[in-house]
């Protein structure tokens, strides 16, 4: 039987309840606690963070035992009261609890079972007071109860009318024994070792009872562990317990061992301080809860110090003191990654995914005007791409029941225009007959496939296409054939699978080798963002792909046709391919729309030249003199001398790369004025690949609240956009973001207005003040290293020195050749499945090389290099669920 209660399940999701009765008479209930809802959505955070752990815990289970001869004998309509004992499992603790519960037959096969009196849970049983005090404190309600009446109104139909899935509840591992606790003194360290006595546990969790007597989870071990160490935050006597977990499912716990603590250690202390002080708004592992922000990442520690003890916690500045404030931060250290380095002991070949990539729009519309002659626009039709990071990212996008429809509706599309023209230039028939359809199939089906045809394929589609399933009728043969090759998956997903190749000894003996027909795909795509050329087709079938020389020469042959891909690239990178969204104040700037094509032609032909140029440099990037323009863009520039619409290369002093550069300085500039805080936050994000965390909850409210305070300096003509940003920014919570991280950076951009152009007054006369300062120039933690420099040339000069920003292009480009990054798949969402070690320190050995190859030769030799990497060449199927 299956439950039909929904509980708080929304928008057709999975019932947040569900429960099953099997044949042999056991009941199970299944709660998803993930599912909470209070109606305030920081609230459910809380909850499901600080109360049930649902990272770990995120489901409560009740079972029982009924006699299954009970349901068959009950009769329609007659009630009884049944006594029930079962199990409850909630927040990896066991509890027996005895109700009694209403059974009604509502019909046959159908009964309703509820509660008569409530069923009592109490926090403390489940190991949740700790829980339950923290809610208290980070929402400053002491009235949150501890215990709650649970009642429940349950109707069970019977399989056959519900063709349901019993609950599936796992197994309850063995308990672990013999725990012992001892207390290392010299270090303030607990040490606790435990028989492992389980062979299914999933995890294991550490509890501890601290000096309030509340048990609470001191730590998550993975399965197999057996023992466990750490810090002490108080003097005192502890006691320690370890619970195996099989998913939701808990043991016993084992025996409880007490230790008595004589001297205390800072990061432990630091731990109850963020558990008590600071989880409730940036998370139990410091990852952030709505709009508070993560602390799970590098920063200045002394700078943290600092606002921990000026402004934390948040809404009782100043109760954390230094101690308090150095203890938390001790802490929070432990929560930051480690830095991962190339290390070829842990990864000596650098092995990439193994994946489908949908085709982008883009490479849809390139790839059939390239094959078809397609000379419309049909990419339109299909489903929008996805977007990770910065960039158009379809690896990891999957095509869908719903909008597989959008597919066939455009191959139908597309086939009816080749049919009615043809199947020229596709393919030369002198009439529409068998022999044209035997040459759809032998020659242009490959090329749509992007390999051989099989067998099975070709002879599937030949009939297709020589009208068997038509009557006979060629023509609608051939269409229908057509339709279906270009709906296919073979199409539709570029495939980066591999197989297995026991000849290449540098393959382990779980990795793949992607053939030479991959090989074509990838260079083609990745070079010139459409389908494979007639000198790659002619190389994947002598099966050349597999050897270095020939991918690098190939490589060498197609970076010559990178611009539109290396345009797309810079243009979703640095933000100024969307440059049209920034729009301006006409009365300031007239006719600026026009410009925008311009412009974002401008970036996009700067870049590429630096990028394809075999003598160019990296610097260029940010200290080029020279520029592209057409006249009206020089006209815009005043710049002398140019005419006509084609772009053109021109020799420049202030402007020059693409920093110093009217798209990026348009884009991230206000309707009217420069946005210095804008254009900071774009360099250190995209130019150094640093992460600059988004503002802190209350930012906005306090904004608001400085605007209306700072009215009549913002509407004095005299005060300059650098003392505008300043005043805004200058108090808590801004200024420990702004005040040396955004402000002095930003500043020293702002020679450049609005929309591009050089200046030395600003709308209102006032001089520009362009003075600024880098501060952690190379590592977003070391603050206290700085590089002052004067205007937005100066900066061009100071990034280009910068290691930072030296190997943040690479790792730009690496995200946006392979989809995926070298620490992630995707760090903007919650939901991102994290990369194996072995998988990121590979990607980390592919970041140095193309680095050092870039640094060493040019850019131009780093573009090429991708075609060669073992990422590209070999694959393994990664785990993405860790």
């Amino acid at each position: 039987m299956a439950e039909l209660n929904q509980f708080a399940s929304q928008n057709n999701a999975a019932p947040a309840l569900s429960g099953s009765i099997d044949a042999d008479g056991r009941v199970t209930l299944a709660v998803d606690l993930n599912s909470v809802s209070t109606g305030v959505d920081i609230r459910n955070s809380r909850v499901m963070d600080l109360l049930f752990e649902t990272e770990l815990l995120p489901t409560a289970y009740f079972s029982t035992q009924i006699d299954p001869a009970l349901l068959s004998t009950l009769e329609v309509g007659n009630p009884t009261v049944q006594s029930v004992t079962g199990e409850m499992s909630l927040h990896g603790v066991n509890h027996e609890l005895s109700l009694d519960v209403l059974v009604v037959k509502l019909a046959t096969g159908h009964v309703n079972v509820s509660t008569l009196t409530p069923l009592i849970v109490d926090s403390k049983t489940f190991d949740m007071d700790y829980g339950i005090e923290a809610l208290r404190v980070v929402a400053n309600l002491s009235g949150i109860g501890e215990t709650v009446p649970v009642y429940f109104n349950l109707t069970f139909l019977s399989a056959e009318q519900d063709g349901f899935e019993p609950v599936d509840m796992a197994a309850k591992p063995a308990a672990p024994s013999e725990l012992s606790a001892s207390v290392l003194s010299t270090e303030a360290q607990a040490q606790l070792s435990w028989y492992d006595n389980s062979n299914n546990e999933t995890n294991y969790l550490v509890r501890l009872k601290s000096l309030d007597g509340r048990w609470h989870t001191a730590a998550t071990l993975a399965s197999n562990a057996s023992y466990y160490e750490s810090g002490l935050p108080e003097s005192g006597e502890f006691d320690y317990k370890v619970i195996a977990l099989n998913n939701s499912v808990p043991s016993q716990p084992s025996n409880i061992a007490r230790i008595t603590v004589t001297q205390t250690d800072p990061i432990a202390r630091g731990m109850e301080l963020y558990k008590t002080n600071c989880a409730g708004c940036h998370g139990s592992e410091g990852g952030g809860l709505g709009s508070f922000p993560a602390l799970n990442t590098e920063r200045d520690v002394q700078a943290m110090i600092d606002v921990i003890t000026a402004t934390m916690p948040y809404g009782a500045p100043g109760a954390c003191d230094e101690q308090c404030a150095t203890d938390i931060a001790a802490y929070l250290q432990t929560l930051w990654p480690a830095p991962l380095t190339c290390d070829v002991g842990v990864a000596p070949v650098a092995y990439g995914a193994r994946q489908l990539k949908i085709l982008t729009q883009t490479e849809y519309q390139n790839t059939v005007e390239d094959l078809l002659g397609v000379d419309f626009e049909v990419s339109d039709g299909l489903s929008p791409d996805s977007q990770v990071g910065f960039f158009i990212n379809n690896t990891h996008a999957a095509v869908q029941p719903s909008n597989y429809s959008n597919y066939l509706l455009v191959a139908e599309e597309i086939a009816q225009w080749v049919a009615d023209n043809g199947y020229s230039p596709a393919l030369s028939c002198a009439a529409i007959n068998e022999d044209c359809a035997n040459r759809l199939i032998d020659e242009l089906a490959p090329q749509i496939f992007r390999r051989p045809l099989t067998q099975d394929e070709a002879d599937s589609y030949r009939l297709i296409a020589t009208g068997f399933f038509n009557n006979n009728d060629v023509a609608a043969g051939m269409q229908l054939a057509l339709e279906g090759l270009l709906s296919s998956p073979q199409f539709i997903y570029r495939h980066e699978l591999g197989e297995a190749n026991p000849d290449n000894s540098e393959l382990d003996y779980d990795a793949f080798e992607l053939t030479s027909w991959e090989m074509a795909t990838f260079l083609s795509y990745t070079f010139t963002g459409s389908t494979p050329d007639q000198l790659l087709w002619q190389a994947a079938e002598r099966d050349e792909l597999r050897d270095e020389a020939h991918i690098i020469a190939h490589a060498n042959r197609l970076a010559e046709q990178a611009k539109p891909v290396l345009g797309d690239f810079v243009g979703s990178w640095l933000g100024t391919g969307s440059l049209e969204v920034a729009s301006k104040d006409p009365d300031h700037y007239p006719g600026f729309a026009n410009l925008v094509p311009a412009m974002k032609a401008e970036i996009n032909e700067t870049f590429s030249y630096i990028m394809t140029q075999p003598d160019e440099k990296f610097g260029s990037l940010y200290t080029a003199n020279f520029t592209f323009v057409n006249q009206l863009l020089a006209n815009h520039y005043n710049i002398p001398g140019i005419s006509g619409d084609d772009m053109q290369k021109v020799e420049t002093t202030q402007r020059g790369g693409i920093l110093a550069n009217g798209a990026f300085m348009s884009r991230w500039a206000e309707v009217d004025e420069s946005h210095p805080i804008l254009r900071s936050v774009r360099v250190r994000r995209r130019m150094l690949c640093q992460d600059q965390p988004d503002p802190p909850a209350g930012t906005f409210e306090a904004r608001e609240q400085r605007l209306a305070e700072l009215s009549d300096l913002l509407q004095d003509p005299t005060t300059t956009n650098r003392l505008k940003y300043h005043s805004l920014t200058e108090g808590q919570p801004c200024s420990s973001c702004h005040e040396k991280y955004i402000n002095p950076m930003g500043f020293g951009m702002e020679d450049f207005d609005a929309v591009g152009n050089i200046r030395n007054q600003d709308n209102n006369g006032n001089v520009i003040n362009a003075s600024g300062t880098l501060y952690a120039p190379e590592k977003y933690a070391q603050v206290s290293d700085f590089v002052p420099f004067n205007g937005t040339k100066q900066l061009g000069a100071v990034i280009a020195d910068l290691s930072s920003a030296q190997s943040c292009l690479p790792q730009q480009m690496f995200r946006y050749v392979m989809g995926v990054g070298h620490d992630s798949i995707d760090p903007t969402s919650e939901e991102d499945k994290r990369l194996s070690q072995t998988e990121q320190v590979g990607y980390m050995c592919e970041i140095d090389t193309l680095t050092n190859t870039m640094m060493q030769e040019s850019p131009r030799a780093m573009l090429e290099k991708f075609g060669s990497l073992k990422s590209v060449r070999y694959r393994k199927a990664w785990s993405r669920s860790e």
